[in-house]
């Protein structure tokens, strides 16, 4: 027989550091609208994903695109341009998610009037180290972002870049910049495409990891966040409060809703502690 509720929210003290960031960021009053801001990028990390499998997923076609010229002698060349963009979409996408992030670490150490772009705050933390000394060794580690920032600040600003074909086995990109920035190469020549993004993926993920360890430790500890436990079968839903401290300890906060008819509050830790809790809620 099926249960007549649903739990919504398993807590786990041992999720990714990044995932509870992005929960408990939501408390930090340091960060205004820090709802928006964790649902963002929540969805900037996701679109990474999404985008980093369609590249894959178009790689094929662009070959038999490329098979079909050997046999016609002509295409459409469809196939190889949209690889091209989709390459830089995917490349896009790390720069917006990166944007976001630095506009939360500017809000929480506002008092160091930090540059709100990326590239900016990270030059400034490298040229600064006193500011985070941990969080400096992360961004200095990020041999990544320069290739990144190039690549799409070129296809976005000026030229987009087009589709090579190194060998019958790879494929890759090509363009020439016409940015006068001093860092400016003077070409753009990735040689595997599908290399280049596994590794870039890869590092990316590495990056979100150790920002979620770092400024796990910065955020508000005890302010207490509404977060969604269980749904009943007639809709309604209930809520507790809890903060990053009490979720790492294993504790239960405090329930929000107890009026609600909740099937689980005979043994819920959190129904029995909502008389005698006074937090504040973020």
């Amino acid at each position: 027989m099926s249960e007549d509720y649903i739990i919504l929210h398993k807590q786990d003290p041992t999720l990714p550091k990044i995932q509870l960031f992005l929960l408990f960021m939501k408390g930090d009053n340091r960060i205004p609208d820090a709802f928006s801001w964790s649902l963002s990028i929540s969805s900037k990390i996701r679109a990474i994903d999404v985008l980093f499998k369609e590249v894959l997923n178009q790689i094929p076609n662009c070959f038999r695109e490329l098979e079909e010229v050997e046999e016609k002698g002509f295409s459409s060349g469809i196939e190889c341009l949209k690889l091209a963009i989709k390459y830089e979409v995917f490349l896009n996408s790390i720069y917006s998610l990166c944007e976001n992030l630095s506009r939360i670490v500017a809000y929480l150490y506002s008092e160091k009037n930090l540059p709100q772009s990326f590239n900016d705050q990270r030059n400034r933390f490298l040229k600064q180290q006193n500011i985070d000394p941990h969080y400096t060794k992360i961004l200095a580690s990020i041999k990544w972002w320069d290739e990144v920032h190039l690549i799409r600040s070129e296809a976005t600003h000026y030229l987009s870049g087009f589709i090579t074909i190194p060998s019958s086995t790879e494929l890759g990109y090509f363009n020439r910049p016409r940015s006068k920035r001093k860092s400016t190469t003077a070409n753009i020549l990735k040689d595997n495409i599908e290399k280049h993004i596994k590794q870039l993926y890869n590092n990316v993920m590495k990056f979100l990891l150790a920002f979620g360890d770092h400024f796990i430790k910065i955020i508000n500890q005890n302010c207490r966040i509404a977060l969604c436990c269980i749904r009943t079968s007639s809709g309604l839903i209930g809520t507790k409060g809890i903060s990053l401290k009490e979720y790492l300890n294993n504790e239960a906060g405090i329930c929000l809703t107890p009026n609600l008819d909740c099937p689980l509050k005979d043994r819920c830790k959190a129904y029995k502690k909502v008389e005698n809790d006074d937090k504040d809620i973020a």
